[in-house]
């Protein structure tokens, strides 16, 4: 199995293989360098993208949040420098959207609405089938998360040298799963 299979195995079992593709990672996948010098993305946006990863990806006694692992920039890294000007587009036009609809529903903009509030937010977003910008910030911030310091050490398991394999192995309800990076 390549790299390429590889991610997209963790990718599928994570839920993040939707019927057409994961948003920016073929360019990333085949190892292209970053396109972007100047980030598409300005620091209030940024900022916002860490409370919804955080909203998303909470700390929980067992583990940091999203915004630990510095998912803002990650996802400025990302639709930075991978994403085609298209996925830029929709990315920039559904962050739009997501401060129009905070606007109308809780007469706010949404880097001021409680986490309660982003919840709900978020999870209307999630039923809508056109939110397609809704499914990138997903995306990343599972990505960003799992393959981060944070997400790896702390969130799952981690083994720098893992040994030998072992393909059937009793796992208790509660444990962690396994981070497999490479250096």
């Amino acid at each position: 199995m390549n790299r390429r299979q590889a991610l997209h195995t963790m990718m599928g079992a994570l839920g993040l293989v939707s019927a057409t593709q994961v948003f920016g990672a073929s360019a990333f996948l085949s190892g292209a360098l970053p396109t972007a010098v100047q980030p598409v993305l300005a620091e209030p946006e940024v900022a916002l993208l860490s409370e919804l990863g955080e909203t998303i990806l909470p700390t929980t006694e067992d583990s940091p949040g999203a915004k630990a692992a510095g998912i803002g920039a990650f996802m400025q890294a990302m639709v930075s420098g991978y994403y085609t000007p298209a996925e830029q587009q929709v990315f920039l036009r559904g962050l739009a959207d997501l401060q129009q609809r905070s606007r109308s529903q809780f007469n706010t903009d949404a880097g001021s609405l409680t986490p309660d509030q982003r919840a709900q937010l978020l999870l209307a977003l999630e039923q809508d089938s056109d939110a397609d910008y809704y499914r990138m910030i997903k995306q990343l911030t599972i990505w960003g998360y799992f393959a981060s310091e944070v997400g790896a050490k702390q969130a799952l398991r981690f083994a720098p040298i893992p040994g030998r394999h072992e393909g059937d192995v009793k796992i208790d309800p509660g444990t962690k799963a396994w981070a497999n990076l490479l250096p």
